[in-house]
């Protein structure tokens, strides 16, 4: 089947490849970048917003993730209807960050933003963000988002009129000023191209990679410009992953903010701080504690099938709270929840457990 890009009919794709070099990208032209499984239902309104931007200079490349609907079929009029459309396909769906990361090396884009396939844009979204970049010489300018229903796609949306405050903050600051303080998305941002030579999304993980990957775009950037403006649109899907019943990969919103932790303290300036450090702490205990509820929900017979899962949430608790201000910068909930679990991590769960069944009574 010809595309506009390339069929990429293994799915193994090289991890070593590199990205377009500098001297076929195309100035001023923003590579948007959309990883698709098993999404008719969806991805149209994200294809149709993106085809309303103000801004006019993108590319579009919609990745197929081996999806079983019309999604490639789908995608395959637009790219005939839209010149500025490719397509790629794997025949098996390998996850979003395979998704990505097969982008980031099609790209020819002066700039790359992101989008999830359920998602959708205001239409001056790509135009705001270009001239935040073009204004300030940031090396990423983010927007806000709102949570979206179907509801919200229906109605009809133009762009917005009033200006929003907008913040600049050093890369290096990022960790403490953005990501530690909730924005840990990757997708709502437009990036300078360069910036992203040789950072790839981790491929193992499923749950935390957009704030990994985006804390790795942020300690290389001089400046990075956040706005009020929402122009990105979320979906409030109902079976996505951080509502949907305890899975294995769950692990990985632990494992993600671990891995920050020792990020921190392996920093041999220590230019986070030691409150950077706390906070890190307590955005983990929040995580355990996240993780133990989906998993306190689960029936006996499967949460006995995953007892080392439990091992393991009680153990990253325990070794997390002997770090200093862990557990005063938790709120007074999270601190409820933190000691009772810390000390009786079995009543903990069947409690929890039980409150939800009742709960949807």
């Amino acid at each position: 089947m010809e595309t506009g890009g390339k069929i990429i009919q293994d799915s193994k794709v090289n991890q070593d490849s590199k990205m377009i070099p500098d001297s076929n990208v195309i100035q001023g032209l923003i590579s948007i970048i959309v990883p698709v499984y098993n999404g008719e239902a969806w991805i149209g309104r994200c294809v149709q917003s993106i085809q309303a931007q103000t801004y006019t200079a993108w590319e579009l490349l919609l990745i197929d993730g081996g999806s079983l609907d019309r999604t490639l079929a789908f995608c395959e009029a637009w790219r005939q209807r839209d010149g500025r459309i490719r397509v790629f396909h794997s025949e098996k769906n390998e996850g979003v960050s395979r998704g990505r990361n097969t982008g980031l090396r099609e790209a020819a884009g002066e700039y790359l933003f992101f989008v999830d396939a359920d998602d959708w844009l205001q239409p001056d979204c790509l135009s705001r963000l270009y001239g935040d970049i073009q204004e300030t010489g940031a090396q990423i300018a983010g927007c806000g988002f709102e949570r979206c229903s179907d509801r919200e796609w229906e109605e009809a949306w133009k762009p917005l009129e009033r200006d929003y405050p907008r913040k600049l903050t050093a890369g290096k600051d990022f960790l403490a000023e953005g990501i530690l303080k909730q924005d840990t998305r990757c997708w709502g941002k437009l990036y300078r191209r360069e910036l992203l030579k040789g950072i790839f999304f981790k491929e193992d993980y499923t749950i935390g990679e957009d704030m990994l990957f985006l804390l790795e775009a942020a300690e290389k950037a001089g400046t990075i410009s956040s706005s009020g403006y929402p122009g990105y649109c979320y979906y409030y899907n109902v079976n996505g992953a951080m509502l949907r019943p305890f899975r294995a990969s769950d692990m990985d919103q632990i494992r993600c903010w671990q891995f920050v932790l020792e990020k921190i303290r392996a920093a041999e300036k220590m230019p986070y701080g030691p409150e950077t450090l706390r906070k890190a702490a307590s955005v983990l205990l929040v995580s355990c504690m996240l993780t133990v509820g989906k998993f306190s929900v689960l029936p006996l017979r499967e949460r006995k099938q995953y007892a080392g899962f439990k091992k393991q949430f009680h153990r990253v608790v325990k070794e997390t709270l002997q770090i200093e201000g862990a557990y005063t910068g938790l709120d007074g909930g999270y601190r409820l929840k933190v000691a009772l679990y810390r000390y009786l991590p079995d009543l903990y769960i069947g409690l929890y457990g039980l409150m939800k069944k009742l709960g949807k009574r």
